[in-house]
């Protein structure tokens, strides 16, 4: 395989030679291929850094270079930045030439990568060493400590949850990754006449939770990426039926491959979790807290769900801090209303309570009912604005 994706690299090349003029370095450049180090670029060396290698360390970089050689010595780029070394671009017909290989190149190497599935159970750590803005995620590469909220959850067995990242990787490239929750259940048969436990029966529910992909690979792969992520968890875990956060996504993709989809479908029902997380106590340890895809609210009973009635903290922030899940005051009476149910006027710029607040018909918004006036004829409220322009 690795031999085939070098050919072609350097098949295209030699096409190329064909329409544009050579760079007077062109033939300094060695052993062009794809890079060890990062299999989405291109790597290579100069005849001069092979010399150099030669004379002051001893080593000799032959005709068939060594992975090891390719990894330590060679200079990964992109195909786009080493093609404009090889050659020189002087009309607009010789620059659309050199992109269509450009682009080539680039989707057989998305198209054709090798890659394996790995577990870490070290989420924090995961996170905290993560590149920044490479695979859209707004966590990467934050300070450990906005983590320890999954280390917590990990290290406090009575809750029965465990977290961990879970994706593909390519060499040390993360190519995708998510988090994936796992709730135990156990189920103890009791003997009617003692009383004691005759077998207890483990089952185990699964949440994959939002599915993160290499900028790279955002248009070539994305929804192939989600559905193998999804297909190697069932497998791996042997899960039956797993819930999943991108489920629209891996439906979109086996609707568009696959003739008979229902047993497919069939296995991600749901978008959201089964389960709820126990938190007691995290207050005692936690001072930082990530923003979370799915799992972001803790209620009064320290529990950590999808559901945000009676929740104190919402975890829909970036900078190791949360929201205040508090109650909203009428702008007008002062009462205290429920988030749920309190109404914003974007025409009096007020949040309001049901007594409060009226709907105007004309402006398709409500409004404070002290600023609107009443048409008995028309059984409808108008805005003072309104009426006042009238």
């Amino acid at each position: 395989m690795k031999a085939n994706k070098q050919n072609i690299i350097l098949d295209s090349i030699n096409y190329l030679k064909i329409f544009l003029p050579l760079h007077k370095e062109f033939n300094t450049y060695k052993h062009i291929g794809q890079a060890i180090s990062d299999p989405l670029k291109v790597s290579y060396i100069s005849q001069g850094k092979i010399n150099g290698i030669a004379e002051n360390t001893g080593v000799t970089i032959g005709s068939r270079p060594t992975d090891e050689q390719r990894n330590k010595y060679f200079t990964a780029t992109t195909i786009e930045k080493l093609l404009k070394k090889l050659f020189v671009v002087n009309t607009s017909d010789e620059s659309k030439k050199m992109y269509d290989v450009v682009n080539n190149i680039d989707d057989y190497l998305k198209q054709n990568l090798d890659y394996n599935f790995f577990v870490d159970t070290d989420v924090s750590g995961f996170y905290s060493n993560e590149p920044e803005n490479y695979n859209g995620s707004c966590m990467a590469g934050k300070p450990e400590s906005y983590f320890k909220i999954y280390d917590y959850i990990n290290d406090h067995a009575t809750n029965d949850v465990e977290v961990k990242i879970v994706g593909f990787k390519s060499k040390d490239i993360i190519l995708a990754r998510g988090l994936l929750w796992c709730k135990t259940y156990n189920k103890n048969t009791i003997c009617e006449n003692t009383g004691e436990i005759l077998k207890t029966t483990t089952t185990k529910q699964y949440f994959l939770d939002r599915i993160y992909i290499h900028n790279k690979l955002q248009n070539s792969s994305f929804a192939k990426l989600q559905f193998e992520l999804f297909q190697t968890i069932r497998k791996y875990y042997k899960v039956d039926v797993l819930r999943a956060f991108n489920k629209t996504q891996i439906e979109s993709y086996i609707l568009n491959k696959y003739d008979n989809t229902e047993k497919f479908i069939f296995k991600c029902k749901f978008s959201h979790p089964s389960f709820c997380v126990g938190v007691e106590g995290y207050e005692d340890t936690i001072s930082y807290y990530p923003y979370m895809d799915t799992f972001k609210y803790i209620d009064e009973s320290e529990v950590l769900s999808i559901n945000e009635d009676d929740s104190v903290k919402i975890l829909d922030l970036t900078d190791g801090h949360y929201t205040e899940a508090e109650k909203h005051c009428c702008d007008e009476c002062g009462d205290e209303v429920d988030r749920d149910d309190s109404i914003y006027s974007e025409i009096d710029d007020l949040t309001l309570c049901g007594d409060c607040a009226v709907y105007i018909d004309e402006r398709d918004s409500y409004a404070n009912r002290s600023n609107t006036y009443y048409n008995n004829y028309s059984g409808s409220y108008h805005h003072e604005d309104d009426i006042s322009r009238a």
